[in-house]
């Protein structure tokens, strides 16, 4: 569908007041999808590069993601910024030092050297929220500062109901930090830091493995499980997604595992064989793959079981090479 809906004169003449600092070259990357919010986010994306001549806008289908305008790898407006929101979008298209020299009241040399888990903000908004546009700063701060370890998301509530009504989003502005902490309302820097910097590897949460891993930290995941002994809860989720590039990545994390700490990787099969049932046949298949790569004579009943059960055969295909690669070794 055509969005006709105008830039405000208002919008026009800040972005055009912001034309002299960024007439840099910017690059920026727009996920696309058919539907409204897709199109409104390329209708917004098609006039600040008329009004922007430096920006250049790479476009890309949403691959099972929400569409989104993403400044850097790591800050992503899944929104459309008008208003007072644009100012702070144009203010983050200057750049993570621009970002990070905001006054927040930290040193961001301090804050990377107390936070050194990777983490993902998801900060949800609404279009007239004076309370978001007050504390929406403060994430981009963060992620200006720390721009290797902190992944921020501002997402508009209403524009995404569905992604609102998953995190349990009731008011705005919510800030969500790996699945488990939230904060309503304006959030205290230094408690959010503080949390960062405090976090057990095991309350790492899927999206921000999910994002270490797609970053090229398989190998730096399963080294964190070697370190603390332990299995991350959301790598096992990871191992049994049902989007296989997600699935791919957490299974290369695991090879890793498997060489550096066998006796981890054996409690992540664990978890993956107590529900292995309620996989369908392409996850069965590659978990028994992961039987392989762990490669250790104990996993010979468990392998034989779907030999002997009543799985597809193209499970049961699986189930015999591995075990056929496991008598031979």
């Amino acid at each position: 569908m055509e969005n006709t809906l105008p830039l405000s004169q208002a919008d026009e003449k800040l972005v055009v007041r912001h034309k002299e600092i960024l007439s840099k070259p910017i690059r920026i990357r727009l996920v696309q999808t058919d539907d409204d919010a897709g199109m409104q986010m390329k209708w917004f994306c098609d006039e600040l590069q008329k009004l922007l001549p430096g920006i250049t806008v790479k476009r890309e289908p949403a691959d099972d993601e929400p569409p989104g305008i993403h400044v850097s790898d790591n800050i992503h407006f899944i929104m459309v910024p008008k208003g007072e929101y644009l100012e702070i979008f144009l203010l983050s298209l200057l750049g993570h030092d621009a970002l990070a020299g905001q006054d927040m009241g930290i040193d961001a040399d301090e804050l990377n050297r107390r936070v050194s888990l990777p983490v993902v903000l998801k900060m949800y908004v609404t279009e007239n929220c004076p309370f978001c546009r007050k504390t929406l700063p403060k994430g981009l701060f963060l992620a200006g500062a720390a721009p290797t370890k902190i992944d921020f998301r501002i997402i508009d509530a209403v524009m995404f109901p569905a992604l609102a009504a998953d995190d349990n989003i009731r008011s705005a502005p919510t800030t969500l930090m790996d699945e488990r902490f939230r904060w309503s309302g304006d959030f205290d820097m230094a408690e959010v830091v503080e949390m960062m910097a405090g976090r057990d590897p095991v309350q790492l949460g899927h999206e921000t493995l999910k994002k270490m891993i797609s970053d090229g930290g398989a190998e730096a995941a399963a080294a964190l499980m070697d370190e603390y002994n332990t299995v991350i809860p959301a790598f096992t989720r990871l191992l049994a997604a049902e989007k296989w590039t997600e699935r791919l990545g957490a299974m290369v994390a695991f090879e890793y595992l498997a060489e550096k700490n066998p006796e981890i990787a054996q409690k992540a099969i664990d978890g993956l064989w107590e529900s292995f049932d309620a996989y369908d046949t392409a996850i069965m298949g590659d978990v028994l793959h992961l039987f392989g790569v762990l490669n250790q004579e104990v996993q010979i009943p468990r392998i034989q079981s779907v030999l002997d059960g009543q799985y597809p055969e193209s499970v049961k295909k699986v189930a015999g090479e591995v075990l056929e690669a496991l008598a031979g070794a």
